[in-house]
């Protein structure tokens, strides 16, 4: 038996095609068939599933109780708010109180239970930081499509307003769109997107405590076999900016709408486009790494299994929503990655 909790790397949160707004997923991200419908959480393109399903054939009972969008403290408590896209926690118990309960009874009939998990991303405000990434990079794109006689600039502000360079605003800021010329008797129409500091340096112990709790209890409840997986590297990501802005067109001005061309066609560009994002998200994702490995227990069939790289190609190019989560090769690339944790 292998049972799941996590997030949505482990419930794959995989988006077929651009929508907003990003928690109205219905139709567009991919579900599996529980019922009531649940888009955003497929557990048979999981990693979990494709190891449940293709890599392991003892695996005779499989449960994903991993949510799109939920942090640790999701996964310990009964949730009281929905997932990502919206869908409500409809069940008796929380995830690790379901995980538990399905260890517990695989025990009772002499099979082997094994655990699988991520978290710790959504303590955070990362999913905020990385929209305001993208944004900012589809202002970019913008200011280049701009027609003439009219033109776009991009210009990045520090919290307090002041001007700043383009690396800085990871820590917080801004970015805004301007287009100089004379429509309609003003100067210019713009566009700002704020970029919230990152707050995860104040979640980690958090995380590092709750990892704790969640291996320790599906270990009393008799896990034979534990696995986090960790997160990995999304520097590689390419967000397919060209069909990101004639979703996102719609919440434009008029003004801006009119300055620009009737339609854009495919142009991935990397989401992490700046050396200064690329070093600190890096860092950020290392630092959660590292409070997972140091919450885990010392006990034997513990494993921390840091999560391989994933090139362009095994990362989801959809959005708001579906990169930099991976794709079906990615889950592909990660369920291979499990088998090696779990020594199957």
């Amino acid at each position: 038996m292998v049972v799941a909790t996590g997030d949505s790397v482990t419930s794959a949160h995989i988006q077929n095609v651009f929508h907003l707004p990003p928690k109205d997923c219905a139709g567009n991200t991919r579900q599996d068939d529980r019922k009531p419908p649940m888009p955003g959480n497929d557990m048979m393109s999981s990693y979990v599933g494709r190891y449940a399903t293709a890599l392991n054939q003892n695996v005779v009972e499989y449960y994903n109780f991993a949510r799109t969008g939920f942090g640790t403290p999701d996964i310990i408590n009964m949730p009281n708010h929905p997932d990502s896209c919206n869908n409500p926690w409809d069940r008796v118990a929380s995830p690790l109180g379901l995980a538990d309960r399905a260890i517990s009874q695989a025990k009772a009939e002499k099979k082997a239970a094994y655990f699988v998990s991520t978290g710790g991303v959504n303590n955070t405000n990362w999913t905020d930081v990385l929209t305001a990434i993208a944004e900012c990079g589809l202002m970019d794109y913008y200011a280049s499509k701009v027609q003439n006689p009219w033109k776009g600039e991009v210009d990045w502000f520090d919290v307090n307003g002041n001007p700043t360079t383009k690396g800085a605003v990871i820590d917080g800021g801004s970015c805004h769109l301007k287009v100089t010329g004379k429509i309609t008797g003003a100067d210019y129409v713009h566009a700002r997107i704020p970029i919230p500091g990152y707050d995860g340096r104040f979640r980690l112990n958090q995380v590092q405590q709750d990892v704790t709790a969640i291996v320790n209890s599906v270990i009393a409840a008799g896990a034979d076999k534990v696995v986090w997986m960790g997160y990995y590297d999304i520097t590689p990501a390419r967000l397919d900016v060209g069909l990101f802005a004639e979703t996102y067109r719609l919440k434009l001005s008029d003004k801006l709408r009119g300055l620009l061309p009737g339609q854009f066609g495919s142009d991935p560009r990397f989401l992490i486009d700046d050396d200064w994002w690329q070093g600190a998200v890096q860092q950020w994702t290392a630092d959660m790494n590292d409070a997972i490995w140091r919450g885990l227990p010392n006990r034997a069939g513990v494993t921390f299994q840091p999560a391989p790289r994933l090139p362009t190609a095994q990362i989801q190019q959809t959005g708001l929503g579906g990169c930099p989560h991976p794709n079906l090769a990615g889950h592909g690339v990660l369920a291979d990655a499990l088998k090696n944790a779990f020594g199957d």
